[in-house]
């Protein structure tokens, strides 16, 4: 754990003493008693029975899938420390996380804030009793209940600040709702973390991170299942073909991928095998394989990407950071 904390200082993913006192005292191992790893031969447990490769794992600075559906995982800690540190904590706060998961992130809001300023919610049940019982084992208590998190929790509020761990395409007006004035929300849109400030009853401005973030979906948005089903019919799928007006690089572009997520929130863009795909839930799909576009579903889906990667790169390839103003849109078309 040490060695983890001293590499998260040393590489400036930890700027704040007391963020990296929390993540001295919280056991992380405790929270990934396993985690599930694929490769050509399928999916393999790792546990304590596995030795090193366990508890280096758990200490290392990655993402760990904790279970076996990949409806849970714990992030990377260097992505958490930079979201935590974006709430700008001074100690007395109350704070409503979304997305309990394997509950550490919870454990380091307690350790740092104290049990009884931290409530998190998520809606799966199971994942909220395995937190509990984790978060009591490392001696911390807060308030953790099933609920739906696009909601928050308002009979524990109102909030100085709302921290989601799940992937979002608006933010909530909920949470503005429970939230003091002045009150923060960090949370991942799209494939960025968004640092929104509540500046009215119904207001908030903001900018994003200039950091990547991939979450697995709020629940209450496509279940992993459905989008795996569209993912198998984009690879395997006829369709249309074309070649790709782009440089294929350009999919490949994390601000390209960020700008993409932002501004069309339906479409879901990813890498299976070497092989671009997109999917939306209108049915249409498309693929990128050695420059030739096939696409089907009755929408041309990739029509709209590259549409969208015009646009970025007639904007002059805007970096995450430089695009604040999307945060306020996406809160007001929540409303």
């Amino acid at each position: 754990m040490d060695k983890l904390v001293s590499e998260l200082v040393a590489n400036g993913y930890i700027t704040d003493p007391r963020w990296q006192a929390a993540f001295s005292a919280v056991p992380r191992h405790l929270f990934v008693p396993r985690f599930y790893r694929g490769d050509e031969q399928g999916t393999s447990i790792v546990d304590s029975t596995s030795g090193d490769q366990w508890l280096s794992a758990v200490y290392s600075d990655i993402h760990l899938v904790t279970t076996e559906d990949v409806r849970s995982s714990s992030t990377a800690p260097s992505l958490m420390a930079g979201m935590l540190q974006a709430l700008e904590l001074s100690g007395d706060e109350r704070v409503l996380e979304i997305g309990t998961g394997t509950g550490y992130n919870a454990a380091l809001l307690s350790e740092r804030l104290g049990s009884g300023q931290v409530v998190s919610v998520d809606i799966d049940p199971e994942l909220v009793a395995q937190a509990r019982s984790r978060l009591d084992a490392a001696g911390y208590r807060p308030l953790a209940v099933v609920a739906d998190g696009v909601n928050g929790y308002p009979d524990a509020g109102p909030y100085d600040a709302v921290i989601a761990t799940c992937r979002l395409d608006y933010v909530p007006v909920a949470w503005l709702q429970q939230l003091q004035p002045g009150g923060v929300i960090v949370t991942p849109l799209g494939a960025g973390v968004a640092v929104v400030r509540k500046s009215g009853p119904r207001e908030a401005t903001g900018e994003f991170l200039p950091i990547s973030a991939y979450f697995m979906p709020m629940r209450h948005q496509p279940e992993p299942a459905v989008v795996g089903d569209a993912i198998q019919v984009a690879l395997n799928g006829i369709g249309d073909s074309r070649e790709y007006r782009f440089d294929a690089s350009i999919y490949r572009d994390d601000e390209a991928r960020f700008w993409l997520d932002l501004t069309n929130p339906d479409i879901r863009a990813m890498t299976v095998g070497g092989v671009s795909v997109v999917v939306r839930p209108d049915g249409s799909w498309a693929r990128l394989a050695d420059g030739l576009v096939v696409q089907g579903g009755g929408g041309a889906v990739w029509d709209d990407v590259e549409a969208v990667h015009g646009e970025w790169l007639a904007a002059g390839r805007p970096a995450r950071e430089h695009t604040g103003w999307c945060s306020v849109r996406l809160v007001r078309r929540s409303f």
